[in-house]
């Protein structure tokens, strides 16, 4: 009889144990899924950030680029050159033209970078539900796995009873 209360009593520690593992196992993913979503609302703001200063830095290379035409207009008039034809209106659109090109870079270097960070978000949001999966997928199993040994012990238990009650009567 002892036998069979300490096969019960191991099999109710084994089907503890099991669950217990699971729930850990769960919290941590759970805990994962907390920090990927955190990391994907960290890249969003950085995303948003790439495209704020990319629009800062943009016009900014716009206002450089017009001081730099009103610098050149001041030089050659000053010097009594005519600005709408030749060798001095070739010179501002020169200046304009590589200027916008530089705007536009910049235009497209910025929304680069914000996609890469749009990416990096979703990305991290998957990520998380990936990890709440996980969370979930644990917990049935070690719900799945303590009831297999909560069987398997009962089975045995069974059996061993059985067999000191065939023995009694043998």
């Amino acid at each position: 009889m002892c036998e069979l209360a300490l096969m019960i009593a191991g099999t109710m520690i084994s089907a503890a144990g099991q669950m217990s593992q699971a729930h850990a196992q769960a919290d941590a993913a759970n805990y994962n899924a907390r920090v990927a979503e955190m990391n994907a609302q960290i890249a969003e703001k950085r995303s948003k950030d790439a495209f704020e200063r990319g629009q800062q830095d943009e016009q900014k290379k716009r206002q450089d680029v017009a001081q730099i035409q009103a610098r050149q207009k001041a030089a050659m008039a000053a010097n009594g050159v005519d600005l709408g034809y030749g060798s001095a209106l070739d010179l501002l659109v020169d200046s304009a033209t590589m200027g916008e090109l530089d705007a536009l870079t910049i235009r497209s270097n910025t929304a680069r970078e914000a996609y890469n960070h749009d990416v990096d978000a979703v990305n991290k949001r998957s990520q998380s539900q990936l990890f709440r999966m996980e969370a979930k997928a644990a917990k049935t199993g070690g719900y799945l796995n303590a009831m297999g040994t909560l069987i398997g012990g009962a089975s045995g238990a069974y059996k061993g009873y059985r067999q000191s009650r065939i023995g009694a009567y043998a």
